[in-house]
């Protein structure tokens, strides 16, 4: 009698064959990131005739840090003689978005290094670009990697377990990453950074993203915009985890990569792993109980990954806003061999002791009313005030990079009858929410998947970030999907509170 293989070890199986490649990408790096603290320096010009309603203007750039998960936003003016410059402290080689009337796209920033960008435009009024950097990042692979067609693996719209679920994204991964490995246009730089920003994006978007895939192949199956309360998604259990090892978390290769710290502090976060809190334990003690949880599910308990976890884990407490203690800045100059990990996470510390005003001025506010009256209680709790209201989450880069650009414009309106409601859904792991709330002040609410959906119907949107202003009577003045630009956000503030007081 032939003996048949149980349908998990087939599974496994075929998810270990097809991860061969996966891993095989990290052996044969173009370039190696490692961590080093230091400033990086992007300059360059625009050259030549620029088309009439571009002008000399801005360029905006953004990027997250690798060792504390910081996303970082600048504004580089440009001078009327078309050259820019900035320089900016950086945790490891990073790639960050740059955007202008004039150019969009990927940019590299080196640690100790120049970075330049030359925009030239001829008489016809077509745009050249050179970009010079150590790494061989080359401007064509910036007009190709922002042309793109990001996609991630076809996993179908079934409702289905998280081990089936997951053995369906792995075996989808060759379909993701050989159309970059065949692709002759990219440089071997560029399909580095594409490889290692698909994996992770992977990673973000659907093995840590199970019941929002299965939330949507429910709406999806059942032909439904809505989820009933009591269907629950199964909970990944422990093994799920597994699926992690076939992309080699230890890789320098992401370091890079804005999505690399996403991973590590949602595997931080993770109720299911229930890594603990790192407190004054000493870190080779708190290591091995975090090697115990995590070993079988990265395939290693050495390594640059748990080098971050450490400072991640630091990380999630200075999130907090509550400053590290003199045992714990002990731990870390004790442990760490690399400088730059002590320097990062001393700094960053610096900065929490600057921010306790902002804990002190965040308020988490419990929703006790039915979805159809939500926000007519949450503006009645601030009757004769303008109250601006941002439906954003911890997961969405252009809400946290609004936030980061709007901070000089709320500060402005501090102590002037205006109040600044924040409003996030469950998408926002509850932990992850709670850390960055503090760093936003504010008014902060958490509605259920069903009150998030009412609203999304009463105002008419699908997408964030999105953004309501109320005047002082109540009155909605603005409705506006996408941020509206500091000079829009202050006119409409402004405008609201001059229309109460003629009322």
């Amino acid at each position: 009698m032939k003996k048949l293989f149980p349908l998990k070890a087939i599974a496994i199986w075929l998810i270990f064959s097809q991860s061969t490649m996966i891993q095989a990408q990290s052996n044969s790096l173009f370039f190696i990131p490692r961590i080093q603290y230091e400033e990086a320096t992007l300059l360059g010009k625009i050259n030549g005739i620029v088309p009439p309603k571009q002008g000399f203007k801005s360029i905006s750039l953004s990027f997250t840090k690798v060792v504390t998960g910081d996303r970082m936003d600048y504004e580089i003016p440009v001078k009327k003689d078309g050259t820019f410059s900035i320089n900016i402290p950086v945790e490891c080689i990073s790639i960050g978005a740059i955007a202008s009337d004039f150019f969009k796209g990927v940019i590299c920033l080196i640690p100790g290094e120049e970075t330049k960008l030359e925009i030239s435009f001829d008489h016809e009024q077509k745009k050249h670009v050179k970009l010079i950097n150590s790494i061989g990042f080359t401007a064509d692979d910036v007009m190709n990697i922002e042309a793109w067609p990001w996609e991630l693996p076809e996993i179908g719209n079934e409702i289905v377990t998280p081990e089936i679920f997951s053995q369906r994204v792995i075996n989808g991964m060759p379909d993701i990453l050989k159309p970059i490995e065949n692709n002759t246009k990219l440089s071997a730089t560029a399909k580095q950074i594409l490889i290692s920003a698909s994996k992770l994006t992977v990673i973000v978007h659907d093995l840590l993203n199970y019941n929002e895939y299965i939330y949507g192949a429910y709406k999806s199956q059942y032909k439904t915009d809505t989820v009933p309360t009591e269907f629950h998604p199964q909970t990944p259990d422990k093994s799920y985890y597994s699926c992690l090892k076939y992309f080699n978390l230890n890789d320098p290769s992401y370091l890079p990569i804005g999505f690399y710290p996403m991973v590590l502090q949602s595997i931080l976060n993770n109720e299911t792993l229930a890594i603990p809190d790192i407190g004054n334990m000493p870190i080779d003690k708190w290591l091995i109980k975090v090697k115990e949880i995590l070993k079988d599910d990265i395939g290693s308990d050495t390594g640059l990954v748990y080098d971050l976890m450490v400072s991640h884990a630091y990380i999630k407490q200075l999130n907090y806003i509550d400053p590290l203690n003199e045992i714990q800045k002990k731990n870390i100059k004790s442990y760490f061999t690399n400088k730059s990990f002590v320097d990062i996470l001393i700094d960053r510390n610096e900065k929490v002791l600057l921010q306790s005003d902002k804990k002190n001025k965040t308020n988490i506010i419990a929703i006790t009313e039915s979805p159809a009256n939500l926000m007519d209680s949450i503006i009645a709790k601030y009757k004769g005030k303008v109250v601006f209201v941002d439906f954003w989450a911890t997961w969405c880069g252009p809400c946290l990079e609004a936030m980061n650009k709007s901070e000089s414009v709320r500060k402005e309106f501090e102590n002037k009858d205006v109040v600044f409601v924040y409003i996030s859904d469950p998408s926002s792991p509850h932990k992850a929410w709670e850390q960055k709330i503090y760093k936003i002040g504010g008014e902060h609410y958490y509605p259920t998947n069903k009150e998030w959906i009412y609203l999304n119907k009463i105002y008419d949107f699908d997408a964030i970030p999105h953004y309501l202003i109320f005047d002082k009577s109540g009155t909605l003045k603005h409705n506006y999907h996408t941020f509206m630009g500091n000079d829009n956000m202050r006119k409409w503030i402004g405008e609201s509170l001059q229309n109460s007081r003629s009322n």
